[in-house]
């Protein structure tokens, strides 16, 4: 999609539809100056199509009218914003993305018209960014396997109206920001909307070392199941060992600032499960028919990573994916079974679905050695954390305030829902093993996602650590507020606001 800034007036612009904005104000809209030029244009038959149809500006309402050569849009859509103390630059990107996903059928062009600083509350920099998002994330489709609708337009172009040419060359960096944000989640989401089949460790592998090719600040080294062995990562190859066919890959992407001569080190980890069907401790049919997406912590990372030379954080990021299926055959874990993690602590499998957290400590030990002097992991992990904050919140457990404070402040910036959640100390006995250091489940069924959290702080070796259990967020079942059904993204623009932060 390209995205232009003109000079021109809305009324002056050649698209399919032209966007005019407008707040709730006292139970109807509140009128702009922009609303009146049109509709003195139109000979006041946008202000009578309003009244008639009852709009009073609740945020996502539209009205579409027609202009008959009045001015050059064909179309009008008159989209409200909701009451001006509610407005949320989420809540714009949303709003713009519901539009997309509406238009994109019918819509080659769209024109946008002003949204005022004084009522928003945003810098005109920032509203553009934010509607550019939400234009491009709502006109996401992943169709790679489907026939194309001859009859179906695409939306190519959006043109920003009255923008002067003093402001033109800061707005164009903040439309390129909204494109880099959005590769980096188009990838995220076309990994985990891709087939397992496809996307296999060595598959992921491959996406790594491309983006390491592109940029000089980033290197990766790619372990295979001989390297993992070496290593002494019993739990990660332990989960491994049922997937003969397709064997794993440990995947380290380092980004490394120019000159830097500090010493601290991000490592960000993802869960790299790339399919999952529990093991000898099957899962359910109907809980296991989207389980290509629980690498998604996974495919975030390579997002993150498509774009890191790009954002320039300020220290050296590390990139952690322990990638593998965990399948079921005569060599599968078997519930009773111990491995040995890399850092040497021993392991009780007691379920074979608790999978994630066994290879998540492989990828702390890991991340520890190499001089992690933070981490941060996203993990599709419990069904218990989607019990409790629904399918729409990511919870967060962390060890360190400060850093849980940074990640917080760049999901709000993101736009992305978290909620921290207690990582209760007296809930570590419910982790204990009769034969090992550690079990992979807990003792009662309660507090599943805390326990989990648990278990993946006995490998950070106290540095400063935030998990995040995107179980509910990372992937929608059906259409969504800023996309189509399958992977999100989530956790991306997070991730991409931390590091700008660090």
């Amino acid at each position: 999609m390209q995205i232009e800034v003109t000079e021109n007036k809305i009324e002056n612009i050649s698209s399919d539809v032209a966007l005019v904005f407008l707040f709730q104000k006292n139970n109807t809209f509140a009128p702009s100056e922009e609303l009146e030029r049109i509709d003195k244009a139109l000979k006041g038959n946008l202000l009578s199509t309003l009244t008639l149809e009852h709009f009073k500006g609740k945020e996502e309402s539209s009205v579409t009218i027609f202009t008959h050569g009045k001015v050059l849009a064909p179309r009008i859509m008159v989209v409200g914003l909701g009451e001006k103390k509610d407005f949320t630059p989420a809540l714009l990107r949303k709003i713009i993305a519901a539009i997309t996903k509406k238009l994109h059928k019918s819509t080659n062009s769209i024109s946008v018209g002003e949204i005022s600083e004084e009522s928003s509350g945003l810098t005109h920099e920032e509203l553009v960014h934010m509607i550019s998002e939400g234009f491009l994330l709502g006109n996401y489709k992943f169709n790679v396997y489907q026939k194309k609708d001859p009859e179906e337009k695409e939306l190519e172009v959006v043109i920003f109206a009255n923008i002067n040419k003093t402001n033109a060359k800061n707005i164009k960096k903040y439309i390129e920001e909204s494109h880099r944000i959005f590769q980096a989640v188009k990838l995220t989401r076309d990994l985990v909307n891709e087939q397992s089949a496809i996307a296999t460790p060595a598959y992921l592998a491959k996406v790594a070392e491309d983006i390491a090719s592109s940029s000089d600040l980033i290197e990766v080294t790619v372990y295979d199941k001989k390297g993992c062995e070496k290593m002494g990562m019993g739990a990660f190859l332990g989960i491994a060992r049922a997937s003969t066919d397709v064997p794993p890959r440990f995947i380290h992407l380092q980004y490394t600032p120019k000159g830097y001569k500090g010493d601290k080190n991000v490592a960000i980890v993802g869960k790299g499960i790339t399919f999952d069907t529990g093991g000898i401790s099957i899962k359910p049919e109907k809980y296991m028919a989207d389980m290509k997406m629980d690498m998604a912590g996974a495919a975030a990372i390579l997002g993150v990573f498509s774009v890191i030379a790009h954002i320039k954080p300020n220290v050296p990021v590390m990139g952690l994916i322990a990638a593998t299926p965990n399948l079921i055959s005569s060599t599968s874990l078997l519930p009773g079974d111990v491995v040995k993690a890399m850092n040497g602590k021993t392991i009780e499998i007691l379920n074979t679905d608790a999978e994630g957290r066994v290879t998540l400590a492989d990828s702390m030990s890991y991340a520890v050695k190499n001089g992690a002097t933070e981490i941060v992991d996203l993990a599709t992990l419990t069904g218990s954390c989607m019990v409790a904050l629904g399918l729409d919140y990511a919870a967060l457990y962390s060890n360190n305030d400060e850093l849980k404070e940074r990640l917080l402040t760049a999901a709000k910036m993101s736009g992305e829902k978290v909620w921290e959640m207690p990582l209760v100390k007296e809930y570590k006995k419910l982790n204990k093993s009769a034969v090992a250091d550690i079990a992979n489940l807990e003792s009662i069924r309660w507090g599943g996602s805390i326990t989990a959290a648990l278990f993946i702080e006995e490998f950070v070796d106290e540095k400063p650590w935030v998990h995040f259990d995107i179980a509910g967020p990372a992937y929608s079942e059906s259409e969504f507020e800023l996309g189509p059904k399958g992977g999100t993204g989530f956790g991306v623009g997070m991730l991409i606001s931390y590091l700008s932060m660090v």
